[in-house]
């Protein structure tokens, strides 16, 4: 059986208990070795970010401190130029050519991969891991069917057989969390403890991020 390795993308901007809950319950439902947050570099399916890169790494360094079973991947924002995902998998797989690759995204972001970059490649750089909530169902377009089809398994030892290519699908608990709402909150001066680990929220009042502080929520130690 091959090591597993992980890599759970976004802007995180900024990260939030969504975030970090549906990682472990991934993490914890596929036992992965080594799962690593990507934050996105140069992100083409958005104008720009919010926070920079660095506040964002330095928030996920906040957010991760009590959790050793999580690292921060920084091939994004290092790497000069848009960050492509395919790019990224193909960095991944030359850094870990003898490991199983696992790209963690969820049914909404999966039901428009065929909008990404070089998409066709990615299921034969990294196995797909979904993660899915009530109410969400696959709606692909008939080229992503068609790629995906004969992919599923419901199996998780399939994704040590191989490096790449298979697609397992992760039910995580829906919640109620959006880094947009965050960053509202950030701007009225609301207390963000609810939302948001401590040492984040204490982060974001010290820097000022999102146009505005935190209104007295004692934000300290990480509160994960």
């Amino acid at each position: 059986m091959l090591t597993l390795r992980a890599l759970f993308g976004g802007t995180f901007d900024p990260v939030h208990r969504g975030h970090l809950e549906a990682a472990r319950e991934v993490r914890d439902a596929l036992d992965i070795e080594d799962f690593r947050f990507l934050p996105a570099g140069d992100p083409p399916h958005r104008e720009r970010t919010f926070a920079a890169p660095e506040h964002r790494v330095r928030m996920l360094e906040c957010a991760l401190a009590d959790h050793p079973g999580f690292t921060i991947d920084r091939s994004e924002l290092d790497r000069p130029g848009r960050s492509y995902m395919s790019d990224t998998l193909a960095q991944f797989r030359e850094r870990f050519p003898d490991d199983a690759r696992a790209l963690v995204l969820g049914q909404d972001a999966l039901n428009g991969l065929d909008r990404w970059h070089a998409w066709r490649d990615l299921p034969e750089l990294a196995h797909l891991v979904v993660m899915t909530r009530p109410g969400e169902t696959p709606n692909y377009g008939p080229e992503l069917a068609e790629a995906l089809e004969g992919r599923e398994t419901d199996d998780p030892r399939d994704l040590r057989r191989l490096p790449a290519g298979r697609m397992f699908t992760v039910p995580v608990t829906p919640r109620d969390i959006s880094s947009t709402a965050i960053r509202r909150c950030a701007g009225d001066g609301a207390t963000l403890r609810a939302l948001v680990p401590a040492a984040v929220a204490g982060y974001i009042e010290r820097e000022r991020l999102y146009g505005g502080g935190v209104a007295g929520d004692g934000a300290g130690a990480a509160d994960l």
